[in-house]
């Protein structure tokens, strides 16, 4: 496959690409606070989504849960607002 042109790429490809290489120049010590953070926030984030998509099917939680336990995550740092 060959390389994709800067020029061909779309905002978001450019976006990812910036956060790669980012992280790419990340010392060790750097690289580990960053998983560290952001671990955690990404399994909460994924399994409130997850919440989302089971809200209303009958098995007892709804939505509004769902809306209370993302704000909790929010306000104790969890998950970004």
């Amino acid at each position: 496959m060959a390389k994709k042109r800067r020029c061909r790429r779309t905002p978001g490809e450019h976006d990812r690409h910036e956060t790669a290489v980012k992280i790419r120049k990340m010392t060790d010590e750097q690289l580990c606070d960053f998983v560290d953070r952001t671990a955690p926030a990404f399994g909460v984030a994924q399994y409130l989504t997850c919440l989302d998509k089971l809200a209303g099917t009958g098995n007892g939680i709804g939505a509004g849960t769902v809306a209370k336990l993302r704000k909790i995550a929010q306000e104790e740092g969890y998950i970004d607002a």
